[in-house]
């Protein structure tokens, strides 16, 4: 599918949403100062020990308790039950303090172990997780009967570090699913998602080395790029001219001072990005990779099994080979209902990663029942019910994302995406927005900053294959109710 170069959020959206933005932003920062100072002039603070500097950095702290602090309801809602198509989420106190408490009598069964009462939960139609292809759910005939015996054949945990006595025949089975599925020679497992990026990327690079990476790529990319000690560069977000403007002045000027080559180079971009559901153009950097000889790491989480036809990601949806990617990473807690992750490649390159790389010497290795779920989950994708839930989450998200385009309120990212994000911007829109559609029985993610830029905090729905889609039309008529009251119309109204 070609690629669609859209205009970026801040040249889109009109002067006023944005001044008006900062003028939220500058108000509450103020009036959180003034409590601050009203605080500790009657003694309300906990002072720091007499000698010790303070334990939390000072604006991360105010942070949390003059704004996000504020709004804590809307965020980190505990569950019960499994998070599937719709999710039970507990009762719990308004906020105060920068808390959120469960209520008395959600708390007493807690406690007591007493199962939770219809009046204790309110469930909702699940536009919050990453169920993109439903095997979150539990019943699956298949998955279920294979995560049993695993259970009762490995137990649930390795105890032990992959290199150490923490890889079982049923891991080494899940590598050479995934090498298969992906068309590549070899794969490596980890235990965390996140932590893929976080142990892999130090093992790829390291002093004398340099690493261009998309300015908005995700915390784990960067926190792996920071780790390497390789030089880091950012080029705007999608944007390939750029991107080959760096890689070409980086070839030629060398490393600084010395101006020696670089030992190597490292493009590192994601096929669908988490907080923009945009699919990267994955074409236009392979052919930039070749064409400059540099490395190319692609980071899968949110488009392997969730994207193109027969759900094998952003190559399949570019027509790319996977081949012309040197590090393929993906995790297993989107489309396939488990913990983990991996990457794939050459064998001359995976090998050596796996002797050297953190989270194969120092973490323990994927629990063998997620593995039993994680093979299973591939197993039925590429199988004719596989298909059809894939064709069914195209489906789901494209009709939403038509839908609330049409009506006029700002979406950003592209077809295909399972992702799709809503612009709401003012932070007094952030909670309103969250609250009003929890009241109408649905449970989004609601994002400020500094997980995305100041001015485009957002709602990013998370579309799944178990939705119908009597489910996703009424989820859009609410939705355009709440955006009415709330202002966002942004693509039909000056003030939304």
């Amino acid at each position: 599918m070609p690629h669609i170069k859209r205009t970026p959020i801040e040249t889109d959206i009109n002067i006023i949403i944005q001044l008006t933005t900062y003028l939220g932003y500058g108000i509450l920062t103020v009036l959180g100062y003034a409590r601050d100072w009203f605080d500790k002039f009657m003694g309300w603070t906990p002072l720091t020990p007499k000698g010790y500097a303070p334990i939390t950095r000072d604006f991360e702290e105010f942070f949390r308790r003059r704004l996000y602090g504020r709004i804590i309801d809307c965020f980190n809602r505990p569950i019960t039950g499994p998070a599937a198509g719709t999710i039970k989420c507990l009762n719990r106190k308004p906020p105060s303090c920068a808390e959120c408490h469960l209520t008395e009598d959600v708390a007493e069964s807690l406690n007591t172990n007493k199962p939770f009462t219809k009046d204790q939960y309110n469930e909702c139609l699940n536009l919050s997780s990453y169920n993109y292809l439903g095997f979150g759910q539990p019943g699956h005939e298949i998955c279920e009967k294979n995560v049993l015996q695993a259970l009762n054949t490995y137990g649930t945990s390795t105890t032990s570090a992959p290199l150490y006595g923490g890889s079982t025949q049923l891991h080494n089975e899940l590598e050479k699913t995934v090498a298969d599925f992906l068309s590549v020679d070899d794969a490596m497992i980890f235990g965390m998602g996140w932590g893929v990026n976080a142990t892999a990327i130090p093992a790829l690079v390291g002093k004398g080395s340099l690493i261009i990476s998309d300015s908005i790529n995700h915390n784990s990319i960067v926190t792996g790029a920071r780790a390497s000690g390789a030089k880091i560069k950012t080029f705007p977000h999608d944007d390939m001219g750029a991107l080959e403007k760096i890689v070409r002045k980086a070839i030629i000027t060398g490393q600084p001072r010395t101006h020696r080559p670089w030992k190597k180079i490292l493009i590192i971009v994601e096929g669908v990005y988490s907080m923009e559901g945009e699919v990267c153009d994955l074409a236009k950097v392979v052919e930039i990779k070749k064409k400059y000889k540099c490395y190319l790491y692609l980071d899968e989480a949110h488009s392997i099994g969730a994207v193109g036809k027969n759900g094998r990601g952003v190559c399949e949806y570019a027509g790319v080979d996977t081949k012309d990617i040197d590090i393929l990473m993906g995790t297993f807690t989107k489309s396939f209902g488990a913990i983990g992750g991996y990457i794939a490649g050459a064998r001359e390159l995976i090998e050596p990663i796996r002797q050297i790389c953190a989270s194969q010497m120092f973490s323990a290795g994927l629990s063998p029942p997620c593995v039993s779920q994680v093979i299973s989950a591939f197993n039925v994708i590429d199988s004719d019910e596989g298909k059809e839930r894939i064709k069914q989450l195209h489906e789901n998200s494209d009709l939403m994302r038509k839908e609330l385009n049409d009506a006029g309120l700002y979406v950003v990212g592209d077809y295909g995406s399972a992702v799709i994000p809503m612009l709401i911007c003012q932070p007094g829109k952030i909670a309103y927005t969250a609250r009003l559609l929890f009241e109408r029985g649905i449970a989004v993610v609601v994002v400020g900053f500094p997980a995305v830029p100041i001015l485009f905090s957002r709602i990013r729905f998370c579309i799944s294959a178990n939705h119908t889609k009597e489910q996703i039309l009424d989820a859009v008529k609410k939705i355009k109710e709440v955006a009415h009251i709330t202002h966002l119309y942004y693509h039909r109204k000056l003030l939304g």
